[in-house]
């Protein structure tokens, strides 16, 4: 009995022991762990700790600008590339557009002006009583002798009143009206010429059907007959249809 006490006493002893040895440890381990985060704190901001600190994050930051200068190279680069690809499309385009525009100005599509000739040809202001008044009028072939005469002397454009003349223009008698592009002239007919007015007016000289029109006809029947040189003439566009139902293009090699 006496022993079994004294082994309980022992053992309660024992765990005593052991609960203090174990408070001594919390305690030791509470202060080892208070001193290591004092001391890493320490660290964490001292001058040296900062410096180095700051020396890794320059260095970061400058990988990160050397990286964003390859970026910017390369972007630059793809936008040089697509402004040249822009030039070289835009230089296509402008030499389409030249050439639209000179084949708008031979086909008599555009307005144009320059130095020429004006013709006037106006119908007799009197018929005498028994001739024959035909005799006395502007005719569509009248018309035409004269614009084949400067077609035939270099003229560049021509217009008969507001009508421009191209390939498929007409100058044409209906009843006792003349028509140009199928509009309805009237007398006096002005017949505008751009070209050099001196090659021109000789033309008209020269011509045997222009100078019997001049001379002749013009003087025995009393018709209107004008004709001066100008500086500048202004002619307008062909407003007319150019639509064509049975001619075709022969392509390159002749099929």
């Amino acid at each position: 009995m006496l022993y079994e006490i004294n082994w309980r006493v022992w053992n309660l002893k024992k765990v005593k022991d052991y609960i203090a040895l174990a408070i001594v440890c919390a305690i030791l381990g509470l202060l080892l762990s208070t001193s290591f985060y004092v001391h890493r704190r320490a660290q964490k901001t001292s001058p040296e700790s900062r410096r180095v600190e700051l020396i890794s994050v320059v260095k970061d930051l400058e990988q990160e600008r050397d990286g964003l200068k390859d970026d910017l190279k390369k972007l630059r680069k793809e936008i040089e590339d697509y402004e040249k690809e822009a030039a070289a499309d835009e230089g296509v385009l402008a030499s389409f557009t030249r050439e639209l525009n000179n084949l708008s100005f031979a086909a008599g599509l555009t307005p144009v002006r320059g130095p020429g000739l004006e013709v006037v040809l106006g119908d007799s202001p009197t018929v005498p009583s028994g001739k024959d008044p035909s005799n006395y009028i502007i005719h569509d072939y009248d018309l035409r002798v004269i614009v084949n005469a400067l077609w035939g002397a270099g003229a560049e454009a021509i217009a008969v009143n507001e009508q421009r003349l191209v390939g498929v223009s007409t100058l044409r008698c209906a009843g006792n009206t003349i028509l140009a592009n199928s509009t309805r002239l009237a007398s006096p007919y002005r017949i505008r010429a751009i070209g050099d007015p001196d090659a021109l007016y000789q033309a008209l000289r020269e011509d045997e059907g222009a100078l019997q029109l001049i001379d002749g006809y013009a003087k025995f029947f009393g018709l209107v007959v004008d004709i001066k040189k100008s500086s500048e003439l202004k002619l307008p566009s062909y407003q007319g249809s150019l639509r064509i139902e049975h001619a075709k293009a022969v392509r390159k090699g002749g099929s």
